[in-house]
C-alpha cells in the first residue's frame, strides 16, 4: 500500500540562482545545485524545464535539459546551467534524483514566475556569495 511506501527526505541540498559576472563584465543568472550535507552526492541526475501552469505542467514550455554529476562532494557546489531572463516568467524547474550512502533520493526545486530577481538575493549555503535559494 501506498502508505507503507518510504520516502526519504532530502535535507541540505538547494538549487540556487546566482547572478555572475563574466570576463567581459556582463551578468548573467546561472543555476547551482549546492550540497550542504556531510556526505557526498553520487549520481546525480538533473532534470530542468519551464512552463507556465503549475497544476497541469502545460502551457508555454522550455525544453528539457539533463545533467548528470558523478559525484557531488559533501560541503561543495556545481554550477549547472544559466537561466536567460527570458523564461523568469515562467515556473522553472529543477527534478534533482542521486544517491546518497545507497539511498535513492529525489526532489523538485521551482522558482515560481519572477521569483529570480537581484534585489531579493540572500547569503548562500557554501558558495560564500547571494543568490536566490529554492529550499
Amino acid at each position: 500500500m501506498k502508505k507503507d511506501i518510504l520516502i526519504p527526505e532530502v535535507k541540505n541540498v538547494y538549487v540556487a540562482a546566482v547572478l555572475m559576472t563574466n570576463d567581459t563584465g556582463d551578468q548573467q543568472w546561472w543555476i547551482h545545485l549546492i550540497n550542504d550535507s556531510a556526505r557526498p552526492l553520487e549520481n546525480v541526475m538533473i532534470q530542468s524545464r519551464g512552463y507556465s501552469n503549475l497544476e497541469t505542467k502545460s502551457g508555454v514550455k522550455t525544453a528539457t535539459l539533463r545533467k548528470v554529476i558523478k559525484v557531488l562532494p559533501a560541503k561543495s557546489a556545481a554550477k549547472l546551467e544559466p537561466i536567460m531572463p527570458e523564461v523568469f516568467h515562467l515556473f522553472n524547474e529543477y527534478w534533482v534524483t542521486f544517491f546518497e550512502e545507497g539511498t535513492l533520493k529525489d526532489r523538485k526545486f521551482i522558482f515560481g514566475p519572477y521569483t529570480i530577481e537581484a534585489a531579493i538575493k540572500e547569503d548562500l549555503p557554501v558558495l560564500k556569495d547571494k543568490g536566490i535559494l529554492v529550499r
